[in-house]
């Protein structure tokens, strides 16, 4: 579960309390408060605008500290969220939430991370899917498939699923189609379905493949990108520029230490 999803399903992060507090910008604390202050019928004051998430350790806003009945209910039952609660579904307490946002209802929902090597039967639906995405012939997928069950590498495949759907995944191989062949290996294939996106999914994606790399002692790890601002969230540094197979511009490689 994404560290900043709350016990009830919303998304911290994107809360302007955290970030008037992480930002420590006084006009969006100012902001919230008035805002806060009509939606709650109630005085809420800017120095009350002190919150790093629900679930992280740290300042938080009175109501979230101590009022909020969610948050006091799952801590007093020690649950990571609601979604591990049996009566979630019958909560009206939580129900308030869930039924007018649907995020958070699908923040709850249990994504299952796993390795090829955890389910070798997906191999075939696993390099069509890559396929389907990035247009690689889906041989080469499961070529590298296959040394990896077979342990003639440890460069894995790494997948979210929700029930039995793919929804994200990467994998690792020696080179990702570019010119730097001492750069390796290289995260490669980094994918989430579109409406599952913005939910931390490729995030712990990556964190995953750099803790069972660095488990098998292969570190630092290589990826090639077209994005900024994303990678650099954990814990990926630009590193240079190198030239893609066939491809007339250059592009970013990134390193993970």
């Amino acid at each position: 579960m994404k560290e900043y999803i709350a016990y009830c399903g919303l998304d911290c992060e994107s809360c302007e309390a955290r970030l008037a507090t992480v930002h420590h910008d006084d006009a969006l604390r100012r902001k919230v408060a008035e805002l806060w202050s009509g939606l709650n019928d109630v005085k809420i004051t800017p120095d009350m605008i002190h919150c790093v998430g629900c679930r992280i350790d740290g300042v938080k806003t009175p109501y979230c500290d101590s009022l909020c009945p969610i948050r006091r209910c799952a801590l007093g039952r020690k649950l990571e969220t609601c979604g591990g609660c049996g009566e979630m579904g019958t909560c009206e307490k939580l129900g308030a939430i869930t039924r007018n946002n649907a995020d958070a209802s699908r923040n709850l929902r249990g994504y299952t991370y796993i390795t090829l090597r955890d389910r070798p039967e997906l191999m075939d639906t696993v390099a069509e899917w890559f396929h389907g995405k990035w247009r690689v012939p889906k041989e080469a997928y499961l070529e590298c498939m296959r040394a990896y069950l077979t342990g003639a590498t440890e460069y894995g495949w790494y997948l979210c699923l929700d029930g039995d759907r793919i929804i994200g995944g990467m994998g690792v191989i020696e080179n990702d189609f570019h010119d730097r062949k001492d750069l390796a290996p290289n995260v490669c294939a980094v994918y989430t379905e579109e409406p599952y996106r913005c939910q931390g999914i490729a995030g712990r994606l990556l964190n995953m493949v750099v803790a069972d790399m660095r488990s098998k002692g292969v570190s630092p790890l290589y990826l090639v990108t077209d994005h900024t601002g994303f990678y650099e969230r954990y814990g990926w540094e630009f590193l240079c520029m190198v030239q893609g197979d066939g491809e007339p511009e250059m592009t970013r490689m990134y390193i993970h230490r």
